[in-house]
């Protein structure tokens, strides 16, 4: 009597997965940004997302070297000095902020989308005048 039940438990079972699997099941569409993810201002812009968190949950995508990853979709093809590499502030390297802002006609237009109008800190909150004296900056 005990093997009956067993054999028609797992008949019972294997039933309703065959059922529950045959259907043809239209997937939930996987969108990973939400509507706003890129327009500044938006209450979920990526930018302030990023300054709340970090950009370590962009890389399962976008690539440990944010290069593109598995999206082919790289982080600098918008922000060509955003995540800023190691080598952003020694004076030595090729990749010092000094370089890459002379390299671009002295200009700080490009800083001033982050580090504020006046270099204060703005959005991320790292003033220039940290490093640099007021007037020092073109």
């Amino acid at each position: 009597m005990k093997y009956i039940w067993i054999i028609l438990l797992t008949g019972l079972v294997g039933f309703i997965c065959i059922v529950g699997c045959s259907e043809n099941k239209t997937p939930i569409d996987s969108v990973s940004h939400p509507e706003g993810w890129n327009t500044s201002g938006s209450d979920v812009f990526h930018g302030t997302k990023v300054l709340e968190v970090g950009y370590s949950s962009c890389k399962s995508c976008h690539g440990t070297d944010l290069q593109g990853g598995k999206t082919g979709i790289g982080c600098f093809e918008c922000h060509q000095t955003y995540p800023h590499p190691k080598e952003w502030n020694y004076i030595t390297d090729p990749n010092f902020h000094g370089t890459y802002i002379a390299t671009h006609g002295g200009s700080l237009d490009y800083c001033k989308g982050c580090h504020g109008e006046n270099l204060a800190g703005g959005r991320s909150g790292v003033s220039c005048y940290r490093c640099h004296t007021i007037g020092s900056l073109p």
